[in-house]
């Protein structure tokens, strides 16, 4: 059951979960924990960054309205794009949906389809060293830890748990800033034994709003994301009256990471950071138990 769960709400925003007895959670609490103490957690979403070489066919998982199954479908990303890969494998480079930073709705887009849902999982693995990818630092706007995906309510949301009707703010690996608001859909689904049940997706695969990040500033505990278009969603201040730095966002990261029980992660645990994003608090997920 726990691998249900896990399958489509993992990094809280693939947003698809199954219905089939699933347990039930009281209201949630949460703690304050230590950066220090998560730093060496073998359940932290950690991230490594790799430039595209020259362009390559990779493959999108989504799922059938018909029935929930897993369909697939490839596509090219150019040259020059950075994906993410897990911290957690030295030896190969693997994508981790939901704990590792997602590509943008606009290189996914020629493979949507009215027949599919679901957020569009990039799936790769690469034996290292390969000359197909190289290792880069960290881009400046995209989160220290985890899927990229911020999620909105910040610590009263935690608390609602797990209820989750959160609007989520997604930073992506090639520099897109795209907000997706909550949308609860209901397909028929048949597991791996041929039982019937129902599957949920909190969200559209095309984002309500999407704007290329054209510049990043950082400044202490605070990261400013520039871009030519306003997403709309989020509250940008109008700095410009025109060009690629129209409108910035601010993010502040509390750097007061959180715990909390939450049956959709690993161990049944989580945590999370806390960020205010344009003046209203978000969290992302950036652990789960590892025990």
């Amino acid at each position: 059951m726990k691998k249900q769960l896990l399958l489509l709400f993992l990094g809280a925003f693939m947003g698809i979960a199954i219905s089939n007895h699933q347990p039930v959670q009281a209201k949630t609490t949460y703690i304050h924990v230590s950066k220090s103490s998560l730093k060496d957690d073998p359940g932290l979403f950690t991230n490594r960054f790799y430039r595209i070489n020259k362009k390559m066919k990779v493959n999108i998982h989504y799922s059938s309205k018909k029935d929930s199954r897993t369909i697939v479908k490839a596509t090219i990303l150019p040259k020059g794009t950075t994906i993410t890969a897990s911290g957690l494998f030295k030896k190969h480079a693997i994508s981790e949906p939901g704990m590792t930073t997602d590509i943008s709705y606009y290189l996914k887009r020629k493979t949507v389809s009215k027949a599919l849902y679901g957020n569009g999982n990039l799936m790769f693995e690469f034996k290292l060293p390969t000359s197909k990818l190289t290792r880069v630092k960290r881009p400046a706007y995209v989160l220290p830890y985890g899927s990229g995906t911020m999620l909105s309510g910040g610590l009263k949301a935690i608390t609602e748990l797990p209820s989750r009707k959160s609007d989520a703010l997604k930073i992506t690996s090639d520099g897109w800033l795209e907000y997706y608001q909550y949308h609860l859909q209901s397909y028929p689904s048949i597991d791996m034994d041929g039982v019937r049940g129902t599957a949920t997706s909190s969200y559209f695969t095309k984002p309500e709003s999407a704007a290329k990040i054209n510049r990043t500033l950082k400044k202490g505990a605070n990261t400013y994301l520039y871009t030519g278009k306003k997403v709309k969603g989020i509250a940008q201040k109008k700095v410009r009256s025109s060009g690629p730095y129209k409108y910035r966002l601010t993010i502040h990261n509390h750097h007061t990471p959180v715990a909390y029980e939450d049956l959709a992660y690993g161990d049944d645990h989580a945590a999370s950071s806390i960020y205010t994003v344009g003046g209203k608090q978000f969290y992302t997920v950036i652990a789960q138990g590892a025990n």
